[in-house]
């Protein structure tokens, strides 16, 4: 493995190419290679030390009519996954530590031939029908997410599961897949928009089409042209002399010294009063293809729950938001939002209102347009905020005119954050939602922040505030929101035909059944509510601390999602 030169100041990795993909060796093998970037950084020390923390899971169905054999179709997927593998090439990469430098890098191994892509492809796919003969979801998706890390970074950092085959009406079968990265590689619009839609593609091609594009692709020329860049190298450099540019940057650590932090938020009512130290062991109910070692065991349970919006509710919602001015997007923060506030009240119905603290909602970002990328998603990019603030309202107003003043609050506030910047140039603006800050704001951050995670032994000391700390009292929100938008144009059922002339033509045509759930592993105290629109309505899955909370009061949260705009009837929480 070739050195790396030491970058000790906090500025050494600011859109200067430091985490470039270059050709070298490693373990004997010809590979390209890069650094990982400050956010990569932080998620691969979530997945390493704290038993894969923040992983990203999926799963979905598909309707496929077929001509194929059982080892046909197993095939036709196995070559769609090696496909996959070789256009988005994170999917087959590695992440290895240097002893020299101590840094972590992305390694791909450059295959020398078709029989080593596909056997490595084939290495990383799962069929559990060779050892089960029917997989529950619920209960699989509990397992994945409280057993040992099902990614082992050092031989890749994604893998395939999947499940056993069960007939529909008409004469096709589902195929349900689950498809579980590490969350350095990816973020929901990577999966949603991107991999999972070409995924699909992939099945319905021919094998013809399949072989021919792994003997394609896995030149070392087509894959060099895919390597995705960090974002912190695609960080737009601040214009001006010498002194202008430190002058902009010691005005940016100032700021963040005096800032006035945002107000402090009620706490998730559904926590426990007390949580429990260590994570409850589970059946080994999957031991054939999950770990349940007790060495291995994640630090804390990781529990997910499901709401989903009728499309009446739905409709509902989007024209209620409409009459303001404001998002779908804004109207899943609000409603989150008012279901908090009903279960806090419900929790405690004594505080005085004028006593009552703010709701608050904390979310990612996607960067891409605030350095004007503009390609497909297909690496994880992420800044965080300080999230949206929601003031208090009591369940005894009436529903409508609350969610229509909330909805228009979350609409304003998420708006600065949507913001392109003007030009390639970063000018330096000092507006604190000013794409040029935050992109600023963002790489301070993930320099603290990459410090802040690694183990004692590996911290260096990284200060880039210096005497002047960040005002950022770590106040937790009530719950964090992960919004995708709608996915009606990337996943949804129709796209593809599954009529005879289509499966004459391939022997299989496949289309979306079912996107039953996403998530990932949960931090500590987390309850992270992923959202999305589709043809049916709007739904929420929820990666949640198990240690912290209860599964039966994650159901209230559900029951009182669902039911708060159902045939214009709210219902009442019962913790």
């Amino acid at each position: 493995m070739q050195q790396e030169s030491p970058q000790s100041h906090w500025l050494g990795r600011y859109a200067n190419d430091y985490h470039a993909w270059r050709r070298g060796q490693h373990a004997g093998r010809d590979v390209y290679q890069r650094p990982l970037g400050l956010v990569e950084t932080s998620f691969d020390n979530d997945g390493v030390y704290f038993g894969g923390r923040a992983d990203v899971n999926t799963i979905v169905s598909l309707e496929v009519r077929s001509n194929l054999t059982v080892e046909q179709l197993r095939k036709r997927v196995l070559l769609a996954w090696t496909n996959l593998r070789l256009h988005h090439i994170l999917l087959m990469s590695t992440v290895h530590r240097d002893p020299t430098t101590d840094h972590r890098r992305f390694i791909l191994d450059l295959p020398e031939d078709d029989a080593e892509v596909l056997r490595n492809a084939s290495g990383t796919l799962i069929f559990l029908e060779d050892h089960y003969d029917k997989v529950d979801l619920d209960d699989w998706y509990k397992h994945i997410n409280n057993t040992g890390r099902i990614i082992n970074p050092d031989k890749s950092l994604s893998k395939l599961f999947i499940h056993p085959v069960s007939p529909l009406p008409g004469g096709t079968i589902k195929l349900t897949m689950t498809l579980i990265c590490a969350h350095e590689i990816c973020d929901g619009l990577v999966v949603l928009y991107n991999w999972e839609p070409h995924f699909l593609q992939l099945v319905n091609s021919s094998e013809q089409e399949l072989l021919k594009g792994i003997k394609s692709e896995r030149s070392p020329d087509r894959l060099w042209n895919r390597l995705p860049r960090s974002q912190e190298d695609l960080y737009p450099l601040v214009q001006g002399s010498v002194a202008r540019r430190r002058w902009f940057w010691a005005v940016m650590r100032i700021l963040r010294h005096v800032r006035i932090p945002p107000p402090a938020g009620f706490t998730n009512p559904l926590k426990r009063k007390d949580r429990r130290d260590e994570a409850m062991s589970i059946s080994p109910k999957y031991s054939k293809v999950l770990d349940y070692s007790e060495s291995n065991k994640p630090p804390m349970n990781s529990f997910n729950v499901r709401a989903e919006l009728s499309k009446e509710a739905t409709a509902r919602l989007e024209r209620l938001a409409k009459s303001v001015g404001a998002s779908v997007g804004a109207a899943c923060f609000a409603l989150v939002g008012m279901a908090m506030m009903e279960i806090e009240e419900a929790r405690d119905p004594h505080t005085l209102l004028s006593d009552r603290l703010p709701y608050i909602g904390s979310f990612p970002i996607n960067p891409r347009p605030f350095f004007g990328y503009n390609g497909p998603p297909d690496s994880c990019m992420l800044t965080f905020s300080d999230g949206i603030w929601l003031p208090f309202l009591p369940s005894d107003l009436p529903v409508e005119g609350r969610f229509k003043l909330l909805v228009r609050q979350a609409h304003r506030q998420l708006r600065k954050y949507q913001k392109k910047l003007r030009s390639e140039k970063m000018t330096g603006s000092f507006d604190p939602t000013d794409p040029a800050r935050i992109v600023a704001s963002s790489y301070l951050l993930s320099v603290e922040r990459a410090e802040a995670m690694k183990p004692d032994h590996l911290k260096t000391g990284i200060n880039p505030q210096g005497a002047y700390p960040a005002n950022f009292k770590w106040r937790p929100a009530t719950c964090g929101i992960s919004s995708v938008g709608s996915i009606k144009s990337f996943l949804a059922p129709g796209k593809y035909s599954l009529n005879e002339d289509a499966v004459n033509q391939t022997g299989l045509a496949a289309d979306l059944y079912a996107f039953d759930r996403t998530g990932v592993r949960a931090r500590d105290t987390e309850f992270l509510v992923a959202c999305w629109g589709t043809e049916d309505g709007l739904r929420f899955s929820v990666s949640y601390d198990g240690n912290a909370i209860d599964e039966e009061s994650a159901l209230v949260w559900k029951a009182t999602m669902e039911k708060m705009f159902e045939n214009g009837i709210g219902v009442r929480p019962r913790l």
